[in-house]
């Protein structure tokens, strides 16, 4: 006979229980693991980089040329034991250094007479004494901070304790001193926080059905669905938050941390997966959802898992079972620096059973941590592409990378190998194009740095499963496809084909690393969150509840042939985006145009029908790439630096009135060097046949050429007959059409360009054109349309 689907649920729930009984976290070694079996993960924040240092199984080895290390942890009272080792007469230092900076403490760990000497500062707080060595001893040591003292222990002997400010932080260092030290077993334990589930939900909410949620024993449980996810009423901002879950076999939920109110924590604030599905991806338990995949899995298949949450400023750590499973500085995430530094706490209702005992917080004192972690990383090659792409501000820093392209069509009656391109490092290549009736043909071969083989061979339609994808397209390819010395791409056994490979030149001091697989040279979680981003464009996510300033203006109406202000915004700030409420229904017309005007200059930065500005959303449907979306009302994500002061008008050139029209502005706070110091905005809009001698566009001065959206005429071609930058004519532009610089022909919209309605874009985020003097780009075959040309300059 069949249960009702409640009672099945009911006796599913106590055959787990039965079976895993209460075997969580008492049975569990002390505290959290510090390290990694094999990675330093954690402990890169020292102002110098990573050396002298080896971890295997668990145990670190350091020589005396190594680097201090500085981890990414910080704490109030602890508990934290280690073990170590000497040889050749070895001493390490134990670091605490004050939050936010400050020398702080130094403990000495050696063989001899002063093992443990203390230190604060200049001042020594405890000598040290006698610790016996020998080639093959190993020792303990404890430190133990409660409110206003410090004490320490070396091999269980009679603790040594010194006074200490109780509103001291620390963080946490290590160096070699001497010789050659080895430390294992480092854990550590924080004092147990306040329950955030005592006998009812208490200081809980949730936008859905908060009955869907009970508590049970001191349990939070979900029982039904429709309970959206449960919310504390109060923000925390750091913390250390301590649980037991348990969740049905493939189950799905979630911890949200650090969410506005209102805000979805994948979204807005940050989401530790819970899922109980094996696997490393943005998806699985301990990741930071959708961004950061788990460094490794700990968890344990319906059974109650232990897990410790640490917010502490930038840092997010995340413990299963002791051992750490996930270590994210936020603050050079590409995505996750935007998010909030305080929120609400909560769990999701994704449809699984799940249970929560014994959670409890301990908040720590605001800020942002050690100021060592905000320190910038080294400049990265693969990091600045993917920057461009997810933050187009970057657009507006001059960084010294460069552009260039190679192109090559092959005749049928040309068979055999083709050599497409011979490149040049340090540099990468961003994106692949190809077309012609059989561009699919043969088969491509690259080869890095001179090698005599290939690393990469692959048919010219899989390019995006072989190269490092930085979207889901799969003609033209964005990619970030890096070479130290220089890169021979062949193909192979074709007949025909045509092809446009765009890349990048990197001064001297950006790190890069020539291609080993397709997720070489990218720091973990830097690939994951660019998937993310382009599809929270595509629902129209645009992070409306970050922490920056928003502005709103309006409505307005605009009688035909009048204009209107919408908004003005006093500097110094940077433009991240802009939404124009009620202007949907007038983006198929030309008579709704836009003005920006910068810093009370004499002309507007920008005066564009909203029609160029957006052209992707002219035809129904919503579509996004990483300049523009909908929801609501059309959003351009056009970064628009400035210093004094913002405007934003609305111009109606047509015959009927505009009704109900406002704008929106997200604009990040910058100081005024800074936003001095950035390129400047030029957006040329150019009527139909307006143009000099067949030109596209040309521009004077210094800056970057970022896009180009352009009307094309029915029934005619437009092809480019040169690119001329500073006077000279640029390789591989010339062609027929304009169909390999856009990506392919008829109808289509990417991440980056696009043809829809007959409107043709192309949006350069990863390989905009620089130019010290002059760009010219002239056409090739057919009257000239409508086009809007976007430009970053000098100022």
């Amino acid at each position: 006979m069949q249960l009702p689907r409640a009672a099945r649920l009911a006796a599913l729930a106590f055959i787990w229980l039965s079976s895993v009984g209460d075997a969580a976290a008492d049975d569990a070694p002390f505290g959290v693991a510090l390290l990694r079996p094999d990675s330093l993960v954690g402990w890169d924040y020292g102002e110098q980089p990573v050396r002298g240092w080896t971890i295997a199984d668990g145990k670190l080895t350091g020589r005396s040329d190594a680097a201090p290390l500085l981890s990414g942890f910080s704490f109030g009272d602890f508990e934290l034991r280690l073990s170590w080792s000497a040889a050749e007469g070895g001493a390490c230092r134990l670091t605490l250094p004050d939050v936010p900076e400050g020398q702080g403490l130094a403990l000495v760990l050696e063989e001899g007479d002063a093992c443990a000497r203390l230190t604060d500062g200049e001042k020594e707080l405890a000598p040290g004494g006698k610790i016996e060595g020998g080639p093959d001893a190993v020792h303990t040591a404890t430190l133990r901070r409660a409110g206003g003292k410090l004490s320490v222990s070396v091999d269980g002997r009679e603790p040594c304790e010194v006074p200490i400010d109780p509103k001291r932080r620390f963080g946490l260092g290590l160096a070699v001193v001497r010789g050659s030290v080895t430390l294992a077993d480092l854990r550590v334990e924080e004092p147990i926080g306040e329950p955030l589930v005592k006998n009812d939900l208490s200081g809980w909410w949730c936008p859905g059905n908060l009955n869907a949620w009970k508590v049970e024993n001191g349990e939070l449980v979900l029982h039904e669905r429709g309970g959206n996810y449960i919310r504390t009423e109060r923000d925390y901002g750091n913390f250390t938050l301590t649980m037991d879950y348990l969740i049905r076999k493939n189950g799905n939920s979630g911890i949200g941390i650090r969410t506005p109110h209102d805000g979805w924590p994948s979204g807005d604030g940050m989401e530790i997966q819970i899922e109980d599905r094996p696997g490393l991806n943005k998806h699985r338990t301990a990741a930071i959802y959708g961004n950061v995949p788990p460094i490794a899995r700990a968890d344990k298949s319906e059974e109650w898992n232990r897990v410790v949450v640490k917010a502490d400023g930038w840092m997010i750590t995340v413990w299963c079972n002791g051992e750490m499973v996930q270590h994210c500085n936020t603050r050079h995430h590409p995505e996750l620096k935007h998010r909030n530094l305080a929120g609400w706490i909560g769990f999701q209702d994704h449809g699984a059973w799940i249970r929560v005992r014994d959670l409890r917080v301990r908040e720590a004192r605001d800020g942002k941590g050690l100021a060592a972690w905000a320190a910038a990383p080294p400049k990265r090659a693969t990091t600045a592409l993917v920057d461009r792409l997810m933050n187009p501000e970057r657009i507006t820093v001059p960084d010294g990378i460069t552009s260039g392209v190679v192109s090559k069509t092959i005749a049928a009656e040309e068979p055999g190998d083709h050599v497409l391109a011979e490149l040049t490092g340090p540099g990468a290549i961003v994106r692949f194009a190809r077309g012609g009736e059989n561009g699919d043909d043969g088969t491509l071969a690259f080869y890095f740095d001179g090698e005599a083989e290939p690393r990469i061979e692959c048919k010219p339609s899989d390019v995006r499963g072989a190269l490092p994808p930085l979207s889901e397209d799969r003609n033209p390819v964005p990619t970030c496809l890096c070479y130290e010395k220089s890169l021979k791409v062949v193909l192979r056994e074709a007949e025909q084909g045509s092809f446009r490979i765009d890349y990048v030149g990197f001064p001297n001091d950006y790190r890069i690393e020539t291609y080993r697989d397709p997720h070489s040279g990218f720091p973990r979680g830097w690939l994951a969150p660019v998937d993310y981003r382009l599809g929270q464009c595509r629902w129209g996510v645009v992070r409306q509840h970050d922490p920056m300033p928003k502005f709103e203006g309006g409505p307005a109406t605009l009688p035909p042939g009048e204009s209107a202000s919408l908004l003005e915004v006093d500097g110094p700030g940077i433009v991240r985006y802009l939404k124009l409420p009620g202007a949907r229904p007038w983006l198929a017309s030309g008579d709704l145009w836009l003005e920006v005007t910068v810093d009370d200059e004499p002309a507007p930065s920008l005066a564009a029908p909203v029609r160029f500005l957006i052209p992707g959303l002219v035809a129904e449907g919503r579509y996004g790439n990483f300049l523009w979306t909908d929801r609501g009302g059309p959003i351009v994500r056009l970064p628009i630096p400035f210093v004094k002061k913002l405007k934003i008008a609305a111009r109606n050139c047509g015959p009927k009135p505009i009704e109900n029209l406002s704008a929106q502005l997200c604009v990040e706070s910058v100081p005024a060097d800074e936003a001095a110091s950035r390129l400047r905005l030029r957006a040329r809009f150019l009527a139909a046949g307006d143009s000099a001698g067949g030109q596209l566009f040309a521009e004077e001065g210094r800056g970057r050429w970022v896009g180009l959206v352009y009307q094309e005429h029915e029934g005619q071609t437009t092809g480019i007959e040169r690119l001329e930058v500073d006077g000279k004519p640029a390789d591989g532009w010339a062609s027929q059409s304009l169909d390999l610089f856009l990506g392919a022909p008829g109808e289509f919209r990417r991440a980056l360009s696009g043809r829809r309605e007959g409107l043709a874009w192309r949006n350069m985020l990863l390989a905009p054109v620089e130019f010290e003097k002059s760009i010219t780009l002239k056409a090739a075959g057919a009257q000239l349309g409508a086009r809007l040309v976007l430009f970053y300059v000098a100022k």
